[in-house]
């Protein structure tokens, strides 16, 4: 990103209220004086930023400007959400809802630089020490008022076995939360730790303990967030309303948000032109590009910010155990022919866990110019294996693209003399089954990985809270460790070339896509954005008519 469109992303984040008016003209300093006043934008946010009063005597107020407040956004997501308690929740279409109801510590913005949320300053003050001075004034929904007892329960409680959280391993490293005034928290961590602030940047919504321990968190959720959660119509819909106490002035600018699930099909699309819905979470992909440049719609992606797909290869039974027959999948795969067929040309060419815009990308790729048939027959052969082999695939029909590329791969195992076949499950069968190690190929994915931690902790780490192929590595466990507590980004993103050289060898799973993520609203909604932790930051978004 060139220094003109950093200067332009910061402008309209100050505008927004997301970045300070210290954090603006710190961080303008860093652009360039000359480059940020070329910027039309940036130069009346730094107005705004040394004479506040010029807010008001300028249409040029960014984003907000158009917006009339008010209205209920009707919103289409693919799925239902598992849980709505943050702590538990593993299914994508949980976040999008849940994070439009509490905060964070710090978040990221679109240049994946960090900001405050519930903490207006952030220092490490050793290795292993990070101190958060946090916001006063800020109550949850059930009106108790926020402080830093909230973030040490918050935490305490991720790390708890009793809560059984996915994201536990995120946080194995904090040796102690220190509750150390009421708006000040200490995190003492066992070790430096690289990846501690987009960790909390990606998994750390703060609850409050009375509510936790008063209702069923999975159904009724208390943040400190934009909207606050009214009802769960199951197999239906979730309705939200505006927090009138949110502690950002003017936000949100909706009176509340309805998420409907709908499938992705040409339905939603029907909904969107009649006015049934207001914006949606995905689009079929085989209208992407009709759709993206319909003057009808507007259009919103982001080629370093979305969710990397993968065939999931089950290693705790046949014939997955056999590191060969892996192998034989991973030669065999067409990778090209997956996105141009599956995901219709969209998206990135998988080929691991970060697209190719990330500063975490890279490494020699063994398999980048498959397929290559010859070699995957071969490595059939000196496993001892029987042809034709058959293969159970666990797939997804609520997820098009995920069950298309079972289909694809179908057609591409046959020229190695393995048949596989496509099980359709109901996602719920699904999960069980993935998550319990009841399968033995499936298409998954991983949502908010910004840091490499963030999928190779959780997803092929001995132990990790969702290795569902039942990988065990020594040596890649050793070098997920070590880059865990390596703080040096050079040294880290060599220790993850490292990571993934064993599991291209090993083949646990195979990177199938790179997907791309894609909204899709009516012209007079406005302010949305695809964000790196995928975020729907509805608090941003509204009409610019009366509804």
């Amino acid at each position: 990103m060139d220094d003109r469109t950093r200067a332009e992303s910061l402008a309209r984040q100050f505008l927004r209220g997301d970045v300070s008016r210290r954090d603006l003209l710190k961080r303008s300093g860093g652009i360039g004086a000359g480059v940020f006043a070329a910027s039309s934008i940036g130069s009346f946010a730094m107005a705004v930023a040394n004479s506040p009063a010029a807010l008001a005597q300028s249409p040029a107020a960014g984003i907000a400007a158009g917006i009339v407040p008010g209205g209920i956004l009707k919103a289409a997501l693919t799925g239902e959400p598992d849980t709505l308690d943050p702590a538990t929740s593993t299914i994508y279409t949980g976040a999008q809802v849940y994070d439009n109801i509490f905060s964070k510590l710090i978040d990221l913005d679109e240049d994946n630089e960090f900001y405050g949320v519930l903490a207006t300053t952030w220092q490490q003050t050793s290795p292993t020490t990070w101190v958060f001075d946090l916001a006063e004034g800020v109550t949850f929904h059930n009106g108790e008022p926020f402080t830093s007892a909230d973030v040490k329960y918050t935490f305490d409680r991720i790390l708890d076995p009793a809560t059984a959280s996915g994201y536990s391993p995120l946080y194995d490293v904090i040796d102690s939360v220190e509750a150390t005034t009421p708006t000040q928290v200490t995190f003492n961590l066992k070790t430096a730790f690289g990846p501690f602030l987009s960790n909390l940047a990606n998994n750390g919504e703060i609850v409050n303990q009375k509510a936790i321990e008063a209702a069923d968190p999975a159904r009724n959720p208390i943040g400190t967030g934009p909207f606050k959660f009214v009802e769960w119509v199951q197999g239906d819909h979730i309705t939200l309303e505006k927090n009138p106490d949110y502690f950002k002035d003017g936000k949100p600018y909706l009176d509340g948000v309805e998420f409907r699930f709908l499938p992705v099909d040409q339905s939603r699309i029907e909904s969107l032109r009649a006015g049934e819905l207001d914006w949606v979470d995905a689009v079929p992909l085989q209208q992407l590009a009709a759709l993206s440049t319909d003057p009808a719609f507007t259009y919103v992606t982001n080629p370093t910010a979305g969710i990397p797909d993968f065939l999931s290869l089950n290693t705790t039974k046949a014939p997955f155990d056999n590191a060969l027959v892996r192998e034989a999948i991973a030669l065999a795969v067409d990778r090209t022919q997956i996105r141009d067929i599956a995901y219709f040309g969209a998206g990135e060419v998988g080929s691991m866990e970060v697209p190719s815009g990330s500063p975490w990308f890279g490494g020699a790729d063994p398999y980048a110019a498959g397929p290559n048939i010859e070699a995957a027959k071969a490595k059939l052969a000196e496993a001892g294996v029987t042809l034709p082999l058959t293969i159970n695939y666990l797939g997804l029909p609520q997820y098009p693209e995920l069950l298309k590329t079972g289909e694809v791969v179908r057609e591409q195992l046959k020229a190695i003399g393995v048949n596989l076949v496509i099980e359709p499950v109901d996602v719920s069968i699904w999960f069980d089954r993935f998550i319990n190690q009841d399968y033995e190929m499936t298409s998954a994915y991983q949502e908010r990985t910004i840091d490499p931690d963030n999928f190779y902790a959780l997803v092929l780490k001995s132990g990790g809270s969702i290795n569902t192929a039942g990988y065990s590595n020594p040596e890649f466990d050793a070098l997920i460790d070590q880059a865990r507590t390596e703080t040096d980004a050079p040294t880290r993103k060599d220790l993850y070339e490292q990571a993934r050289a064993i599991v291209w060898k090993d083949n646990p799973l195979v990177f199938a896509h790179y997907e791309t993520i894609n909204y899709l609203m009516n012209t007079d909604v406005v302010g949305s954005t695809v964000n790196p932790t995928l975020e729907l930051r509805f608090e941003d978004v509204g009409f610019t008519s009366a509804q």
